[in-house]
C-alpha cells in the first residue's frame, strides 16, 4: 500500500509535459509490437498459401495403358505411354517410368487409360503360371461337364459355384449340394479370365481349387454320381449345408438284420446242450410201439373210491359219466 501512494507521489511530482512524452513513447512501443507480430503472421500465411498454390501447379509423370491388357500377359512397350498429371492425383505406387513395366506380367487385367502401378505387375523376374492362380494349401481338381451340368458355358475363370450331386432315377432321384462356394480357376484349357467377354464359352471340363478334404469329397462325387455345378453371383460367398454322396443311396440290409444269416453266422455262441437225463424224442419210451393211426380212443379212467371197515379197504369203482 504504501509502494502504490510512493508511485503515485512521484507520477504527480513529473510535470504535465514529460508525462505526456512518456506515455506517447509507451504507446508507440506497443503500437510497434503487436504490428510485428501481425505482420509476422501475415508473412508466414502468404508463404504457406504459395506453397499450397505451387503444389496444385506441379506435375509428376505417370505411366498409363494404351489398350487392355489381359491378366497374366507380358507387358510391351508400345502398350504404355507417360504422361504429366497434377502431383495430387497421382497413387502413392504409380510408375514414373514405362522402362519400369516393359518385360514385366500383370498380376491383374489393366485397362485402356488406366495409371499403371506396382501391384499390377508381377515382381521382376517372376512368371505368372497356372500353379500361381493356387493358394497355398489348396489342390486343383479337373473333371467333366457338359452343356447343362457347366451352365451352358457361362463359367469363367475367378467364378465361385456350388457343386451339387445327383444319383438315382424317377420318383427315387435324389439331389444335394456336395460342395459350397468353390472357386473356379480354369474352364477347359483356358485359366485366365478375358476381359470384356460377353459370350458363353462352352468347354466339356472344369478345374477347381479346394482343399484336400474336399478334394475327396469331390472325387467321390464325380465317381459316384452326375455331378452339377450352380454358378453364384458375386460377391455371394454364403455357405450351404453339404452331404456326402454316400448319404443319397440307400441303405442296404446288414448281415445281421437277417435272421437266416443270423442263424447260421459261426460268429454266434451254439445253443446250449439238452440237460442230463432229459428225455429226447429218440427215447424209446415215449415212441409208441404201434402206429397211432386208427386206434381206439382212449376214454376216460373211472372214478375210484375207498371204503374202508376197521383195518380192512375195499375199493368201488364208477363210471367217470355219473
Amino acid at each position: 500500500m504504501n509502494s502504490v501512494r510512493s508511485l503515485i507521489i512521484m507520477i504527480s511530482r513529473i510535470p504535465p509535459a514529460m508525462l505526456l512524452a512518456i506515455i506517447v513513447g509507451i504507446a508507440g512501443v506497443t503500437t510497434m509490437l503487436v504490428t510485428g507480430q501481425l505482420e509476422t503472421q501475415r508473412i508466414a500465411y502468404e508463404k504457406s498459401k504459395l506453397d499450397i498454390e505451387a503444389k496444385s501447379k506441379a506435375t509428376g509423370t505417370v505411366v498409363v495403358a494404351l489398350k487392355d491388357v489381359p491378366e497374366g500377359v507380358t507387358v510391351a512397350s508400345e502398350f504404355l505411354e507417360e504422361k504429366k498429371i497434377p502431383v495430387g492425383n497421382i497413387p502413392t505406387d504409380a510408375l514414373s517410368t514405362s522402362a519400369m513395366a516393359a518385360g514385366r506380367v500383370t498380376k491383374y487385367g489393366i485397362t485402356a487409360g488406366q495409371i499403371v502401378s506396382q501391384h499390377d505387375l508381377a515382381p521382376i523376374g517372376i512368371a505368372l503360371g497356372f500353379e500361381s492362380r493356387l493358394k497355398p494349401g489348396m489342390r486343383a481338381i479337373t473333371f467333366g461337364v457338359d452343356t447343362n451340368s457347366g451352365v451352358a458355358g457361362f463359367i469363367n475363370p475367378e467364378s465361385r459355384v456350388d457343386v451339387m450331386s445327383m444319383v438315382g432315377s424317377g420318383y427315387e432321384t435324389k439331389v444335394a449340394p456336395i460342395l459350397s462356394d468353390v472357386e473356379v480357376i480354369a474352364v477347359g484349357q483356358m485359366y485366365q479370365k478375358q476381359p470384356g467377354g460377353a459370350q458363353a464359352v462352352p468347354a466339356n471340363s472344369v478345374t477347381v481349387a479346394v482343399s484336400p478334404d474336399d478334394a475327396q469329397k469331390l472325387v467321390k462325387g464325380v465317381a459316384a454320381s452326375k455331378v452339377y455345378l450352380s454358378l453364384r453371383s458375386q460377391g455371394d460367398h454364403a455357405p450351404v449345408i453339404t452331404v456326402d454322396v454316400t448319404s443319397l443311396f440307400p441303405k442296404k440290409l446288414n448281415d445281421s438284420d437277417s435272421p437266416q444269416i443270423a442263424v447260421a453266422n459261426p460268429d454266434l455262441p451254439p445253443p446250449p446242450p439238452n440237460m442230463p437225463d432229459a428225455p429226447t424224442l429218440e427215447d424209446p419210451a415215449l415212441t409208441p410201439s404201434e402206429p397211432l393211426t386208427g386206434a381206439a380212443p382212449i376214454g376216460k379212467a373211472n372214478h375210484e373210491i375207498e371204503m374202508w371197515n376197521g383195518g380192512n379197504k375195499q375199493v368201488i369203482e364208477l363210471p367217470s359219466n355219473i
